[in-house]
């Protein structure tokens, strides 16, 4: 697949907001002309201490999964934020993700519309850190301890997404044990300076040796809104 010309760079935009809003997420991108919108059914995982400070009446959540231009982020992202009220703790959480390739009849689709000159936009992820998606998928039913090695290092919380494996059979073999079909994953923002600790800390009580079979990648973030981790120093 051919490399993207750099004004049709393609992210993927990952939008989570209580259970029930991300319909009306659907439809903000769908009158944006963003038609390839995917929503799952999430879990938020901040212990009550934790919910008590953000706000947040309840930890069942919808995650919209978006394929945006990149030169259209900014402005979407602001308008999401006006509309769902992300500036306010506890509302929802957004951002983007690069994305190195795309189906091609998919980018001509996205890309179809003017470029617009962002170039002037105000910069609208919240303070000047950088941060990380960490991905961890790992046996059912581990998400408690999980959480609770990753908030020793400094994570708020997470959202966890169930899933299935399929054809494990020749991972079975190579790995020599075997590998539970039910899955979790368990989705936790970060600030980078923390990231390698608390990847550490998570492979250590929940890695492929032990019996939560753990598997661990992460993600560069681009555009955020909806999180600050000033607090965190």
């Amino acid at each position: 697949m051919p490399a993207m010309p750099i004004d049709q760079k393609i992210q993927l935009m990952v939008t989570i907001v209580d259970r029930g809003k991300g319909a009306r997420v659907v439809d903000l991108y769908r009158s944006e002309q963003l038609h390839f919108n995917y929503n799952c059914l999430g879990l938020g995982t901040a212990n009550s201490e934790i919910l008590d400070y953000l706000g947040i009446g309840e930890t069942e959540k919808d995650v919209v999964f978006t394929m945006i231009p990149a030169f259209r982020v900014k402005p979407l992202i602001r308008k999401a934020s006006d509309q769902f009220q992300l500036h306010n703790p506890g509302k929802g959480i957004l951002f983007t993700i690069p994305l190195t390739g795309v189906s091609g009849q998919v980018q001509r689709v996205l890309c179809k519309h003017e470029h617009s000159d962002d170039s002037k936009e105000e910069d609208i992820m919240q303070g000047e850190k950088q941060c990380d998606l960490i991905l961890t998928i790992l046996n059912h039913g581990y998400t408690d301890e999980v959480m609770a090695a990753a908030k020793k290092v400094g994570a708020r919380g997470g959202t966890v997404l169930h899933a299935r494996r399929v054809g494990f059979e020749d991972a079975e073999n190579l790995l020599g044990f075997t590998i539970q079909p039910e899955k979790e994953i368990i989705a936790i923002i970060v600030p980078r300076s923390i990231k390698q600790g608390l990847m550490q800390e998570i492979n250590r009580v929940a890695g492929l040796s032990t019996e939560k079979a753990g598997i661990l990648f992460s993600l560069p973030i681009g555009d955020m809104a909806g999180l600050n981790f000033d607090s965190l120093g």
